[in-house]
């Protein structure tokens, strides 16, 4: 992952310049280090000095921005070997006139962009459209400051974060949020597909890249065109990202989605050495029963009927025979030591990162084992490919085309995507299709049980967990199933998933890139879900890559009865850690609660046990920011200001 820190300031601004006077760069960031990406009138962007394969500079002509990070020229359609990639005058005209839209709309990658426009005395700041690259901002005395890992901001502001209550709040009752904001009240995300604007002291956002144009504009070709159009895209996209490395890992579930990326990774022309890996549960797991309390009894059976035990190993080794590659497995381990998680370094937000700790422990060994230099995954491929149970392709069909001929083939290819009537899809079909009446999906947050407590839980609202681009999507009268499509380009914040094994190789996650995701965007839900089948297309255009097993097969693996027993195994530690913790006494979680849950013999009857996982995973995080506040508070810290424009 790209790792930097960008420093602007208004050069015509005492206050500014005092602050970045005072920042000292060279002493919180050495040169030993660390190294100037760019320098130029108001801006500093630094980086360390190792880094990996996609962290390259993409210099502006005459200081008039850098692009971090790795870009692909849309133009370009020859992968045997990486692509090199700058820009002359032309291109620099270009970026600065369009305030940075050329970038977006010729170039595709994992980047940040800061684009100099002297003549208009502005700077832009804006990530890649899908938000595959960090960016958090921070705004002290007058300089703005933005990294992609904020430890390296707390280096270069020895100064106390504030923790972001309501944020922290609505994290331990939903950990997927989508917001600008983070567990720190004065740092801010960058939007993904958003440019921030900073002219004369002022700070202003607009849109830059817009999936919900894109939606509105459908492409209705046949489901066989469309099939085409996908594969060609996502093999295109690998082919870029393969053609980058010598030596490539790819986490292979056994799942459709990492056997599609298998498939293109093995046609890619480049032919990087490849290795796949493979983390699975114990197989004494196979008669645990997937627990959702909290749901509807009728919900939760359709969602047991396509969750599987996690040990996917069998798919996976038909995918290694298949294209003759190396399949490493590991499992794992319930005696895993949860004390490690204390060794997370620190985050805008809480870590999960006792769902990755067997994982990153085996990539690092690939690393020095196999000089791995990247780690593929089929990561965002459920959102992408569309991989729901919702009646969603019968009412998109109406909402597009009214009682058009072919809607009732759509009723009833519906009815056995949601495993609904007829009837109850005719109904769904004629109140938000023909009707066009909002649709809800059928699984709330509110479902969800919590030990948060009462006062604050009673504080929480459906739009505190709604993005800005589902309320977007809402409004710009999408049909239901593009409105649940556009959701999902609103959650892609993968890295937070990545760790150690980040400071020494690339996370790459090729289905989730701009162009993959322009392409599905385009196609109507009920193209996207042909034959009434999750994923349908998907499956329809990968068909020859994939075992027959694996394109037929509709459940899907998880580690909720790996957690459900890690969870009992572990529960004196959990109680050792929470009932006394920073949570409790500052009335966070609900201590009666959470002792009653803790001394159940199995805790996740109450509540699931990720959820139970992730309020040790805050525990620790909210420790940690108040250990770094507690060394500062001797020098009386200055306040930092709202990150938001």
């Amino acid at each position: 992952m790209q790792r930097y820190i960008a420093l602007l300031w208004n050069v015509r601004s005492l206050d500014s310049l005092r602050t970045l006077d005072a920042l000292d760069v060279t002493s919180a960031l050495p040169t030993r280090d660390w190294s100037t990406a760019h320098h130029g009138p108001g801006v500093l962007v630094m980086q360390p000095r190792t880094q990996h394969v996609a962290a390259q500079i993409h210099p502006l002509r005459d200081q008039a921005g850098v692009v971090l990070g790795r870009l692909f020229d849309r133009h370009h359609d020859d992968y045997s070997t990486a692509p090199a990639l700058s820009f002359n005058d032309s291109d620099t005209r270009k970026i600065v006139n369009s305030a940075g839209q050329h970038l977006v709309d010729r170039y595709w990658g994992t980047y940040l962009a800061i684009v100099h426009d002297v003549a208009q005395s502005r700077y832009h700041v804006f990530r890649d459209p899908v938000g595959t690259l960090p960016c958090y901002r921070v705004s002290h005395g007058g300089v703005e400051i933005f990294c992609s890992h904020i430890e390296d901001c707390t280096r270069l502001l020895p100064v106390a974060f504030p923790i972001n209550r309501g944020y922290l709040a609505r994290w331990l009752f939903y950990t997927s949020l989508t917001t600008t904001q983070t567990g720190l009240e004065n740092v801010a995300l960058l939007p993904a597909g958003e440019r921030l604007t900073f002219s004369q002291g002022s700070a202003s956002r607009s849109r830059i890249w817009d999936p919900i144009a894109i939606a509105r504009d459908p492409d209705f070709a046949a489901p066989d065109a469309a099939a085409k159009t996908l594969r060609s895209v996502v093999q295109n996209t690998v082919d870029a990202w393969a053609s980058c490395y010598r030596h490539v890992t790819h986490r292979l579930s056994g799942g459709l989605d990492s056997s599609i990326v298998a498939g293109c990774l093995a046609q890619s022309p480049s032919r990087p050495a490849t290795t796949y890996l493979n983390l699975s549960v114990d197989v004494g797991f196979d008669q645990e029963r997937f627990r959702a309390p909290g749901l509807d009894p009728r919900l939760a059976e359709k969602i047991r009927a396509i969750v599987g035990h996690g040990d996917e190993r069998h798919f996976a080794r038909l995918v290694a025979q298949r294209w003759n590659i190396e399949l490493i497995e590991t499992q794992r381990d319930l005696s895993m030591d949860l004390r490690r998680l204390w060794q997370v370094p620190l985050r805008t937000s809480p870590a999960m990162y006792f769902t990755k700790l067997e994982t990153t422990d085996a990539e690092l060994a690939l690393v020095k084992s196999r000089g791995s230099q990247a780690f593929f995954s089929g990561q965002a491929g459920d959102s992408v490919f569309l991989g729901t149970l919702q009646p969603l392709p019968a009412m998109d069909y109406a909402h597009l085309h009214g009682f058009k001929r072919g809607l009732w083939q759509q009723i009833a290819d519906t009815s056995v995507l949601s495993r609904d009537s007829l009837w109850t899809v005719l109904g769904k079909t004629f109140s938000h299709g023909i009707l066009r009446r909002p649709y809800a999906p059928p699984i709330s947050v509110f479902d969800r049980p919590t030990l948060l407590d009462t006062e604050l839980a009673g504080g929480l609202t459906r739009k505190h967990f709604t993005s800005p681009l589902a309320e977007l999507a809402a409004r710009a009268n999408l049909p239901p199933g593009k409105q649940n499509h556009v959701r999902g380009v609103a959650w892609s914040a993968y890295y937070d998933f990545v760790f150690d094994s980040g400071q020494h190789a690339d996370h790459i996650d090729p289905l989730n890139s701009q162009p993959v995701w322009e392409c599905a965007l385009r196609l109507p839900s009920y193209t996207m879900l042909t034959g009434g089948v999750s994923r349908g297309l998907a499956r329809q255009a990968f068909a020859d890559l994939l075992p027959a097993e694996i394109r037929k097969r509709q459940v899907k693996g998880t580690g909720g009865p790996f957690y459900q027993h890690l969870v009992r195994r572990n529960r004196a530690f959990l109680r050792e850690h929470l009932l006394e913790g920073l949570l409790i006494k500052e009335r966070y979680l609900d201590r009666r609660k959470l002792d009653e849950c803790l001394a159940a013999d199995d805790p996740s009857l109450t509540i699931p046990a990720p959820i139970l996982l992730s309020y040790l995973a805050a525990e620790i995080w909210l420790q940690q920011w108040h250990d770094l506040a507690g060394q500062v508070s001797s020098t009386r810290p200055a306040t930092l200001r709202s990150a938001a424009p």
